[in-house]
């Protein structure tokens, strides 16, 4: 008799070995699932932000050579593939924007004769200016070249499927829009466009058209999805000269988007203009990884290194800006100028100053310039240079500073005195400014704390410097009228000194010869030349 546990036993292996050489056969899925998938991409689509693009074009492609309607779905994967490649270029996704999908689905046979030509179109697309390289905006120039040959048969093209197709109104905008250009359109167009409001992809490039912030801010709120906007809000901030808000915006940015160059060069370069030099270091470095080379992060990040006295560190990055060529060689070879100079490398800092000086000519470059020239005992160019600076602005103050170092040079002691007086004057203005900033920064509840202490501390010794300066240069004054015989004019200046600490004693000192109406002979006291550093 057959134990009741061993029948059992045998059934369980029989049906186990059943299983795993027939298995049961899969059921095809009914034909509502595909329409269901189908509809979800779409509405993915429809949101149009660029992740619901990328999710809305593996629906479509998963959808292909299913019992979906196949007229949609291809439709659906051409509309996505173009889009996705328009916004990789309107973002700056760098290795992106591309259009190989989207070409290849308009070559086949029984697509819509349009789609050749809107490929064409999409080619043209701008790329994002920010965090890209250089040779992409050259590509720009490019397209927009090719625009201006064929907008009149693409816009001949476009404009009557705008009230149809959003993805021509889309393209019809990004070939057309400029500033103000979309207010002076016909009110019908306004019209169409409004036709496709629940596309909200069309919404968004209709809202960068315009540039209104109220309709930029408007498509992330109808769609939390779309996070890419916060960098454009960013951008009109900027624009705007509201700092802090773009910092803000362009911090939000950060989380959901790591590997975007250009909110992390925005928010470098909104670091560095906030004077916090050592922060906006990791963030140039991490933009050099997602694009190498690329220059906008090179000079900033030698920028910064320079602020923080590293000039062994700037060096090589200017080298590679200069070695890259073709962009931002005049601030390449001032700064190389700046931090050579610093190294005591006189010579190779001439040689720099000198081709700065082919792309521009402002008081920076001049000062330097001059304070070279001093160094090589070239006083006639220092002075011509210093001169320069001098008339370019009234801010010059370290122009004026060294302007009256090669007077003091040459004996011009009445040049000597004013020069002297106009530096002092500068610096004491200048010194009430960066009061003023200094108590802003302190009380500004929009300054993050780490940056207030370190920034605090940049403003408090560059207040101190220009209060020395200014009593430095008070002091030459004194000086230069004194040897000039103007008495009353250097008494004046000497007092102004005698109220800095470092300058006291000698200021005082002056002060009696001058009571006591020293001899005509020049008075033989040691200029003050140090100056501020370059």
């Amino acid at each position: 008799m057959t134990r009741p546990w061993r029948a059992a036993s045998s059934l369980v292996a029989l049906l186990s070995w059943s299983c795993a050489v027939t298995p049961p056969p899969t059921l095809p899925a009914p034909a509502y699932a595909y329409a269901d998938v189908l509809a979800q991409a779409d509405t993915l689509l429809r949101a149009g932000c660029y992740r619901c693009l990328l999710e809305a074009r593996v629906s479509y492609e998963d959808l292909t050579d299913t019992e979906a309607d196949p007229t949609a779905v291809r439709t659906g994967l051409f509309e996505t593939s173009l889009l996705i490649g328009m916004r990789e270029r309107e973002l700056g996704l760098v290795g992106l924007g591309t259009f190989e999908h989207a070409a290849r689905l308009a070559a086949t046979t029984d697509t819509p004769t349009e789609w050749p030509q809107f490929v064409a179109m999409a080619e043209t697309t701008r790329w994002q200016r920010v965090g890209v390289p250089k040779a992409l905006l050259d590509e720009n120039t490019a397209h927009r070249r090719r625009v201006d040959r064929e907008r009149e048969s693409w816009n001949g093209l476009l404009r009557p499927l705008v009230r149809t197709s959003p993805l021509a109104g889309y393209l019809y905008l990004s070939l057309n829009c400029a500033d103000g250009w979309l207010a002076d359109q016909p009110a019908a167009l306004t019209d169409d466009l409004a036709v496709h409001d629940d596309a909200l992809y069309l919404r968004y490039r209709r809202a960068m058209c315009t540039g209104r912030l109220v309709e930029q801010s408007l498509i992330e709120t109808l769609e939390p999805r779309f996070t890419e906007m916060k960098f454009f809000l960013a951008q009109a901030a900027l624009r705007a000269g509201a700092m802090a808000l773009a910092e803000l915006q362009l911090r939000e940015t950060q989380p959901a988007w790591p590997d975007w160059p250009a909110p992390v060069l925005g928010l470098a370069d909104v670091t560095l203009a906030a004077e916090d030099y050592q922060p906006s270091l990791g963030l140039y470095d991490r933009l050099l990884e997602l694009v190498p080379d690329q220059r906008d992060a090179l000079l900033g990040k030698a920028k910064a290194l320079s602020y923080l006295n590293r000039p062994n560190e700037a060096l090589p990055l200017l080298d590679r800006l200069a070695a890259l060529g073709q962009w931002y060689l005049g601030d390449t070879y001032y700064w190389r100028a700046w931090n050579r100079f610093r190294l005591d490398s006189v010579e190779p800092a001439w040689a720099d100053i000198e081709r700065a000086k082919q792309y521009r000519e402002d008081a920076e470059v001049l000062t330097l310039s001059g304070q070279i020239a001093i160094e090589q005992d070239r006083l006639g160019d220092a002075r011509a240079d210093l001169g320069k600076a001098l008339r370019s602005t009234d801010l010059a103050c370290d122009a004026a500073f060294h302007l009256g170092r090669v007077h003091v040079a040459e004996t011009r002691w009445p040049e000597t005195a004013v020069t002297f007086g106009r530096a002092a004057r500068c610096y004491r203005t200048a010194t009430e400014e960066l009061v003023g900033e200094l108590e802003r920064i302190r009380q500004d509840p929009a300054v993050p704390e780490d940056r207030r202490g370190r920034v605090v501390a940049l403003y408090a010794a560059r207040v101190a410097a220009a209060q020395r300066q200014a009593a430095s240069s008070a002091f030459n004054a004194a000086l230069g009228y004194a040897n000039a015989d103007a008495l009353n004019d250097a008494e004046a200046q000497a007092q102004q000194a005698s109220t800095h600490p470092d300058f006291a004693e000698r200021a005082g000192a002056l002060l009696g010869r001058i009571e006591a109406r020293r001899p005509a002979e020049p008075d033989t006291d040691t200029i003050e030349d140090e100056g501020t550093p370059p």
